[in-house]
């Protein structure tokens, strides 16, 4: 496609929507569950007791899903695990400023960045991470008569806790993917294609940018 340049391919579109969905329906059903002032949210699976059945089998889907990929997919795994676990001095100053989306209470130079940004790749190492929490604190619970009551009580707080913190993250993100003006063109790139137009990854990820033009 002339003046675009793939950035995400099919099988990450496909995950990365996938995951999302499972999450979604996991924080309202898991909400519905954990506080009586948003048990209304039940009515979205029939009833609590529903929601409480449905919770626990979307949490199978969301340990399984990524796994699934990573299997099939490895080679982008690995290449993803790569790009977000390594920072560099653009990496750090970018995060000093925001990215630029935080002014005026950060100012300052925004440098170039690489195929994510210094805070997509922090969000990325965090929804791996207490991901990771939410899968090994649900089991706990769904198994909860194998564990001691005591670590029981971390498991329902870790478990709480990380479902509560990655959805403000999701928040967070779909505001900067979808409506912020200056990078709402990244949501159009992970619905349709994978493409992203050149001019927007000559703003946003010049180093990757030079680094993928640099092959042709």
């Amino acid at each position: 496609m002339k003046g675009y340049i793939l950035k995400h391919e099919k099988p990450t579109r496909i995950f990365h929507w996938v995951n999302l969905v499972v999450f979604l329906l996991l924080l309202m059903s898991g909400l519905a569950v954990f506080s009586p002032k948003l048990q209304f949210l039940a009515f979205l699976f029939g009833g609590l007791r529903n929601a409480a059945t449905i919770h626990q089998y979307l949490g199978y889907a969301y340990i399984l899903v990524p796994l699934i990929y990573i299997a099939m997919y490895f080679g982008l795994f690995k290449k993803f695990m790569q790009t977000v676990t390594n920072y560099d001095a653009d990496d750090m100053q970018w995060l000093k400023v925001g990215g630029g989306y935080m002014e005026p209470l950060l100012k300052g130079y925004v440098p170039p960045q690489g195929k994510y940004n210094a805070g997509q790749k922090m969000l990325g190492l965090m929804v791996i991470f207490f991901s990771c929490l939410l899968a090994a604190s649900g089991l706990m619970m769904i198994f909860y008569q194998s564990f001691p009551p005591a670590l029981m009580r971390w498991a329902y707080l870790i478990h709480s806790f990380s479902g509560i913190f990655l959805g403000c993250g999701v928040i967070v993100h779909g505001y900067l993917a979808a409506v912020n003006p200056s990078s709402s063109k990244e949501l159009k790139t992970m619905l349709g294609a994978g493409y992203i137009e050149e001019d927007f990854a000559k703003h946003h990820n010049l180093k990757w940018y030079q680094q993928v033009t640099s092959k042709k």
